[in-house]
């Protein structure tokens, strides 16, 4: 996704830089806290970058013991072991993961699942991501309902129905978004609709949320196997 990053900022791309690192970091965080990794913990990140925006491998830049860590993405990423020596990386879909069973402690993914289609190749994405997981998963996406959309940088057009604004985002040079393929986002009910659609044992399931303008801008899923 060469143009991940290529938002309208209208005059705050500094601001937003920031802003986005933060959000990463208020997510690392709630990985760290919330499902508490021992030092030996093994560690997928679904959704690893070439990108080398400032918040971009936030999880690889943070985590203390890289060679723990293997990171997926879905195209070839032949920088990212230079830039982190002793990480494995791994090319595959993570509607299909490519691993057994229980082949990793925790599967972490930042801002991924809004990526991968249809509500039911996001709860495919869930399932694969607790199938190769032995203890717990933390997933992230962007809140449907806060005001700013984050990958255009755009307010309130995402409210309206996708066949009004997905053509707006075509006009707009936004094409990258304009699709349900590419850019298919998830409310607070949406997710704990689809949870309750899995059939997969979970231990316990919870949502928190991380704030932006005082409205809940990401939305953080984390889940712990029984």
């Amino acid at each position: 996704m060469a143009a991940y990053y290529h938002y309208f900022s209208f005059g705050l791309k500094s601001y937003i830089d920031r802003l986005l690192v933060r959000v990463r970091e208020d997510v690392f965080q709630v990985f760290m806290k919330g499902l508490q990794p021992h030092p030996d913990a093994s560690i997928l990140d679904v959704g690893a970058s070439a990108d080398d925006h400032i918040s971009s491998n936030h999880f690889e830049k943070r985590y203390s013991d890289i060679r723990r860590v293997c990171a997926l993405w879905i195209d070839h990423l032949p920088g990212l072991m230079e830039q982190f020596p002793g990480l494995s990386v791994v090319r595959g879909d993570a509607r299909a993961l490519p691993f057994a069973n229980s082949s990793f402690d925790y599967v972490y993914s930042h801002a991924v699942i809004e990526h991968v289609g249809s509500r039911e190749q996001q709860a495919e994405f869930i399932r694969e991501a607790l199938r190769v997981a032995r203890c717990g998963v933390l997933l992230t996406t962007p809140n449907r309902w806060h005001p700013i959309e984050s990958h255009t940088g755009l307010p309130l057009l995402h409210y309206l129905p996708a066949t009004v604004c997905r053509p707006i985002y075509r006009a707009l040079g936004k094409s990258m978004y304009a699709s349900e393929d590419t850019l298919n986002l998830l409310s607070y009910r949406q997710i704990l609709r689809m949870l309750d659609g899995l059939r997969v044992p979970v231990r316990e399931s919870r949502v928190y949320p991380v704030r932006w303008l005082g409205i809940n801008s990401n939305l953080v899923l984390v889940l712990r196997k029984v």
